[in-house]
């Protein structure tokens, strides 16, 4: 091979003489990444294959890991994930920026740990501890109850790779997946007996290369998290441009179907309506609805809004962000269910990193209408407004344009454009609404 400085990671391109001497010249390239953080991870709760939701920093994490695989490695040819969705979401975020195929496979799930599932090591102990002896003296081949061992994971990871290896050989796969798979990987990869898998300890969001050729594989990097040294205006996602992706955000009442429409006219884009103001348009009246009912109800109009905006690839403007969705679920109560609230709010937090900016629109800056449409209550306004501005705030900064008064429709769409415009500032005094 030719000489490279110290240090240099191989890339996978072979001089003319190493080809001339290989079984081959082509080689594999896995880029094996876990999962970033999972939710309520305070206590040691053994997860395995339960559905658990990423936490809000783990849904940031990924999409780092996403964007920094993006601008440091090559595209891959397609994206594997494992089913549960703490993967899916980095997975398909990945497959997205990188406009390849996802393919799901449960093969990839981490090891099944049975009846202990969702339960702390501290009382699967006192309730059978000759089992958890067992287990640990023996982590290969020792299956939790009703669980798999790590040579079963062993068994199933080495059907995956042999599948997909195979058919992308000499190609390029991204795999989404677990700590224990990528244990999996590596001890088939390097040789190494899978009773020594737990020499390797991946951190969750990291990234780790393997090199396969015929002649064996070569591991240039187990579980790194290269995305941490990018600056951090680069981890927070581009600025606005081409197509532009722009949210209009608030309670009823602020004006955000007046801007939103005048703004994707200026753009020459299209606009995303709200779905419940339509439906209630329509007739409809959510009376006596109870909390498996508006849930449901978020999931479909959450649904139907992606589905528009999808259907605008040359970009949109939106009467609402998903953290709007986000705070509607929390305002009706739903959070009582912490795993669908997990789920859902992680869902919408990396959701909103895809806009270009959010244009928060002022509570009380605008008088409340009766349209038959809206609450006229101002503090149920009120209400909504603060759980979605905090949402905004804390979870995407770096997206939020906030308006902070009245203004003339010209004045707010000079600022949701993000030009200045011309003239008193918008925001500078107070309605008397808002004193």
């Amino acid at each position: 091979m030719k000489e490279r400085a110290p240090g240099q990671a191989f890339t996978g391109t072979f001089d003319a003489a190493t080809q001339r001497i290989l079984p081959a010249d082509w080689v594999t390239h896995v880029h094996a990444l876990r999962h970033g953080e999972v939710a309520e991870l305070t206590e040691r709760v053994v997860r395995g294959q339960l559905d658990a939701p990423l936490s809000a920093r783990g849904v940031e994490q990924g999409a780092a890991l996403a964007r920094w695989l993006a601008h440091h490695e090559p595209r891959p040819d397609v994206v594997w994930t494992s089913d549960l969705a703490r993967c899916r979401a980095l997975a398909e975020h990945l497959a997205a920026l990188q406009g390849v195929p996802l393919v799901v496979d449960p093969r990839l799930r981490e090891q099944s740990m049975g009846a202990w599932e969702g339960r702390t090591w501290a009382a699967i102990t006192a309730a059978e501890p000759a089992a958890v002896t067992a287990y640990w003296d023996d982590y290969h081949a020792a299956r939790p109850t009703r669980g798999e061992s790590f040579a079963d994971l062993e068994q199933r990871v080495r059907s995956w790779w042999d599948d997909a290896t195979h058919a992308q050989r000499g190609g390029r796969i991204a795999v989404v997946t677990h700590v224990g798979v990528i244990r999996a990987l590596l001890c088939r990869a390097l040789g190494v007996p899978g009773r020594e898998a737990l020499r390797f300890a991946p951190a969750t969001a990291s990234h780790t290369k393997i090199a396969l050729s015929e002649a064996g594989a070569v591991v240039s990097g187990i579980g790194e998290r290269p995305w941490l040294f990018e600056p951090r205006a680069e981890r927070a996602g581009p600025p606005l441009g081409t197509p532009p992706r722009i949210a209009i955000s608030g309670s009823a009442g602020t004006g955000k179907t007046t801007l939103g429409r005048a703004l994707a006219a200026e753009l020459g884009v299209p606009f995303v309506e709200e779905g419940m103001r339509r439906r209630i348009e329509q007739g409809f009246r959510p009376h006596g609805y109870g909390a498996r009912e508006w849930a449901a109800l978020m999931r479909e109009l959450w649904q139907e809004h992606r589905a528009a905006e999808d259907a605008a690839p040359d970009g949109f403007v939106a009467d609402r962000s998903s953290l709007d969705f986000a705070a509607f679920w929390l305002h009706y109560g739903l959070h009582e269910d912490l795993a669908a609230t997990e789920r859902f709010v992680a869902e919408m937090h990396e959701h909103a990193r895809r806009y270009d900016r959010i244009v928060l629109l002022p509570w009380g800056a605008i008088p409340l209408e009766d349209d038959g449409v809206r609450s006229t209550n101002r503090w149920t306004q009120l209400r909504f407004h603060g759980i979605l501005e905090g949402l905004l705030t804390r979870l995407v900064p770096e997206r939020v344009v906030p308006l902070t008064g009245g203004g003339t429709v010209a004045e707010r769409l000079s600022v949701a454009r993000g030009r200045p415009a011309r003239g008193p500032k918008v925001g500078t005094g107070s309605s008397p609404r808002e004193s």
